[in-house]
């Protein structure tokens, strides 16, 4: 586990619930994943999806400036990171900002193996979660995915609870 992972998750404190920041493209044809995805990550999870907030635009070059800004904000409020790929560049900067923060990144994932050639990605991951064994094991073989924590799960509706767990074990760690 990387040391960023245990050296101090300080959890919001204002409500008692997860946040997470959902990093994953916005485009309306990710909307239905990201969307089913979000589905399992009920209370106590709250997680910000940027495609519910960013306007629908074809043309990234012509969203606003507050997009940008609202979806900082959830970035600096968020307690982790939740990764779904396949993700874009957008996606990558914040990737990289959360890897530069105390908060964790946890990538989930079920048939996708395009995005295990980012180097740098998988660099900033600190936990890997899948249904696929196919993808546990490249992911056991990978120079770097290696050194990360990698959790098979039998079906999605696993996740929150892999989330969960995730969390509270960082946080009772960074409390010794």
């Amino acid at each position: 586990m990387d040391s960023k992972s245990i050296s101090g998750i300080k959890r919001n404190t204002e409500n008692s619930n997860l946040k997470v920041y959902l990093s994953a493209r916005v485009s309306v044809d990710a909307q239905d994943w990201n969307e089913y995805v979000c589905s399992y990550l009920t209370s106590p999870i709250d997680v910000f999806i940027p495609h519910l907030r960013t306007p629908t635009c074809d043309d990234h070059r012509q969203i606003p400036l507050a997009a940008y800004i609202a979806d900082l904000c959830a970035m600096q409020d968020a307690d982790v990171c939740l990764a779904l790929p396949p993700y874009g560049r957008d996606c990558s900067w914040e990737l990289g900002w959360f890897s530069n923060s105390e908060k964790p990144i946890i990538l989930y994932v079920e048939n996708d193996t395009e995005w295990m050639r980012d180097w740098m990605v998988k660099g900033g991951l600190d936990y890997l979660i899948t249904t696929n064994q196919e993808i546990v094991s490249m992911a056991i073989n990978d120079p770097i995915l290696s050194s990360k924590s990698i959790l098979q799960i039998s079906n999605i509706s696993e996740l929150r609870n892999n989330i969960l767990n995730i969390m509270n074990n960082l946080t009772m760690l960074s409390s010794e």
